[in-house]
């Protein structure tokens, strides 16, 4: 675990406290996961939200702050000991990361250990619970009835009763007094946010309902039965409508003064782009062998079309029967639902929008697996590329949807396993018009654990972090061609400041992580997968068949805040689930840039040689506000320099082609409104030089669309950018 002074736990006390008690399952979500994560969507984050919503939804967005849930889950078997023993567990557990007084307790009505976690509940000063599945009129007999819940209205009445006795603490600890709870909704709430029938707007209504607070105040009105809708189709503009409010409700606080002239205008829309997991079979115990399970197999991993409705075979239908294959559905339909509360909990850190799109997997698979071995061209590559690209569009993105991403300037979060930074908008591809980053869907628990490391502990990149960034070289001796890049790159650390080592073993990369601590952490090597393992390496030594995997990286913590993996290959596409950046994470990383694809060794040495030359440019310039805008510029513009380098080269060009016009493009990379067209202007330029020139983009080898950026990096935001945005918010409440 990483330990770096630069990251914060995130504390407050006036945060409410949510514990999930349950027996813990390692690989699989449960029934009362299920139903804990929905129910936390109704529940409140903050006494500050529910002494005035609309103040804490204005002040979370000039603090800079994470807003979520504080969520917490404790196995039930560790409650087991004597009663002194068991709240000294519990409240040493809950207190690393917070200093909340309400503790709020989900408790799942399975466990065997129900007296003990009763006798703890109570001991908790402000301790309040809920019963998720039938524990018995005797084990129920062991709770505080008092302090018993069974829906959000009665959770704040309880807090409401006992708001005194929690003022005492705060006003004597912290200066702090709640208001009595008044939540001054707007009057045009209920219209605002009213409640759709499908599941496709909850997650988007609980939301707005944390920015609003119509649904605490007085409840929403239901839909009439004529209101269901019969039409798929209408569930992408029902959640686009409900992302257009949110995204409005974003421009009612944003002041006219940012901190940063090309900061997104709005926050980071979640996006969620489910996909059949391609080599399930491999997972199973036992294979799908006669034609009965086969068929199953195919139902299981039916494809949604794009108006949301399942692609059932006819044949299927007579074969297994209309009840069969609702059940067999019921399985996908559940694994749906837990995205959606993953994606609703990743919403609430901005009060971003959330867009589901509909699931698939056969349809592209073929073109997944084709990236699979290495090419022998980097033009079939792109060709595969654009292609799946092309299939993703086809099959995933709503007319709507693609047109509001097109004027949207936000960033994106996809929580997906699919490359979704290839997805074609318009001629280009969404990495070049967008800044994306992204989550993997299949390990449903890395997914949750990616949300709570964010909520807890909070990283912001100091202008010198330059002077904690650490690149590892890793080759073997006879590597001489990688030997030779490694120079290049070390030739840097004096007029840059970072810290360059060469490491041939695994022990020895330990060592240089414990001994300089690094914030961001460089790996400049060669990478590979392992099929049967369905795992991603690092080579530390081929010569020597020395690697790095994925559990040696959390078994010794080798890890940083920031890691950038520069080497081939790391995060294959089609169907791996031992992803060398879930181990980073799992150690400590906040965000993980890996590789798809092989990748050239010469343009991986320039593309790190720019970050971190443009990481100098930042130590006195307030230039990006967070990681994700940074990193994705930095790939992006790989476009604008292979082009510049390869017209160049081809018709033997230096001082002809002027470097402050090229500034003058990379520019309109950074603004959002230019990017699509910076391509264009770039061609223009270089053919007014020379007429002849081939500068068409899909003639170019485009490294930059090699590589993806895994975690929140639109939550890790720049200190010099969070110091002046919250100075401008500072100024503006003032006036």
């Amino acid at each position: 675990m990483i330990q770096q002074d630069s990251v914060k736990a995130i504390v407050s006390p006036t945060q409410i406290q949510y514990t999930l008690i349950s027996p813990l399952n390692k690989h699989e979500h449960s029934d009362f996961q299920t139903a804990a994560l929905c129910l936390l969507r109704s529940l409140p984050i903050d006494l500050l939200q529910l002494e005035n919503a609309a103040n804490y939804y204005y002040s979370s967005f000039c603090s800079v702050r994470n807003s979520g849930i504080d969520l917490y889950q404790l196995d039930s078997g560790l409650i087991f000991d004597s009663r002194e023993r068991n709240i000294k567990i519990f409240n040493e557990y809950s207190s690393i990361f917070n200093v909340a007084y309400i503790k709020v307790f989900l408790v799942d009505g399975t466990i065997k250990n129900h007296k003990e976690v009763a006798e703890m509940i109570e001991d908790v000063k402000f301790g309040y619970y809920i019963m998720i599945n039938d524990p018995g009129e005797e084990n129920a007999a062991y709770y505080n009835q008092q302090n018993f819940f069974g829906n959000s209205d009665e959770l704040i009445e309880l807090i409401r009763r006992d708001l005194n006795d929690i003022n005492v603490l705060l006003e004597g600890d912290y200066g702090l007094k709640i208001d009595d709870f008044d939540f001054k909704i707007n009057k045009d709430a209920d219209s605002l946010n009213p409640m759709y029938p499908t599941t496709y707007a909850y997650s988007n209504f609980f939301i707005l309902n944390q920015i609003l607070a119509n649904d605490w105040d007085s409840k929403h009105k239901g839909a009439e039965k004529e209101d269901f809708f019969k039409d798929n189709s209408k569930r992408a503009t029902i959640q686009l409508k409900q992302a257009n409010v949110i995204d409005g409700l974003s421009q009612v606080v944003r002041t006219e003064n940012p901190a940063s002239a090309i900061e997104p205008i709005y926050p980071s829309m979640i996006l969620i782009a489910p996909f059949h997991f391609p080599k399930y079979e491999q997972l199973m115990p036992k294979p799908f062998a006669t034609k009965k399970q086969k068929m199953l197999l195919e139902v299981l991993q039916t494809e949604q079309k794009s108006d949301y409705s399942f692609k059932i075979d006819e044949d299927f239908v007579k074969e297994l029967g209309v009840e069969v294959i609702g059940k067999t559905l019921s399985i996908t339909a559940a694994k749906l639902q837990m995205l959606d509360f993953a994606g609703y909990l990743h919403a609430q850190f901005r009060f971003s929008p959330i867009f589901r799109m509909p699931i698939i997997g056969r349809t592209i698979n073929s073109e997944l697996a084709g990236l699979e071995n290495a090419l022998s061209a980097k033009k079939k590559g792109l060709k595969k590329i654009d292609a799946i690209g092309e299939l993703m569009k086809h099959n995933m993105m709503a007319p709507e949807l693609k047109e509001y991403l097109i004027e949207r300037n936000g960033q994106i979060v996809f929580i997906s396993d699919l490359p979704m930074e290839w997805l074609k908008m318009n001629k280009y591809p969404i990495f070049l018009t967008h800044d994306v980053c992204r989550i993997p869907e299949f390990n449903f628990n890395s997914l949750l654990n990616n949300y709570i490391h964010n909520q807890r502990l909070n990283f912001q990149i100091a202008p010198n972090i330059l002077e904690r960034t650490l690149v590892i070289h890793c080759a073997s001796d006879n590597d001489y061609n990688m030997q030779h890049h490694f120079s290049a790159i070390e030739s840097m650390q004096v007029p840059l400041g970072f810290k360059s080592v060469r490491c041939n073993t695994v022990e020895s990369i330990r060592e240089a992580v414990v001994n300089y601590k690094p914030d961001l952490l460089i790996f400049d090597c060669h990478g590979s997968f392992d099929r049967k393992e369905l795992s991603s390496y690092l080579v530390i030594d081929a010569q020597n068949n020395i690697r790095l995997t994925g559990d040696q990286i959390i078994e010794y913590g080798i890890s940083a805040p920031l890691v950038f993996i520069s080497a081939c290959s790391t995060m294959p596409s089609n169907g791996y689930i031992k992803f060398l950046s879930d181990a980073f994470l799992q150690a400590g990383a906040f965000s993980v840039t890996a590789t798809f694809l092989p990748i050239r060794m010469q343009d991986a040495t320039i593309l790190v040689s720019r970050i971190l030359t443009n990481l100098k440019q930042q130590e006195t310039k307030i230039i990006f506000s967070n990681w994700l805008a940074f990193i994705s510029h930095n790939l992006r513009t790989t476009l604008v320099f292979e082009t510049v380098r390869k017209i160049r080269s081809e018709h033997c060009l230096d001082e002809e082609i002027d470097d402050e016009k090229v500034s003058e493009i990379l520019l309109h990379l950074m603004i959002f409104d230019s990017r699509e067209e910076a391509f264009d202007i770039l061609g223009d330029y270089l053919k007014s030089i020379v007429p002849d020139a081939d500068v068409l983009f899909e003639n170019l080898k485009h490294e930059w669309l090699c590589y993806t950026t895994i975690g929140r990096a639109d939550l890790i935001t720049f200190q010099q950018w969070s110091d002046k945005h919250r100075e401008n918010y500072k100024l503006l409440s003032s006036d």
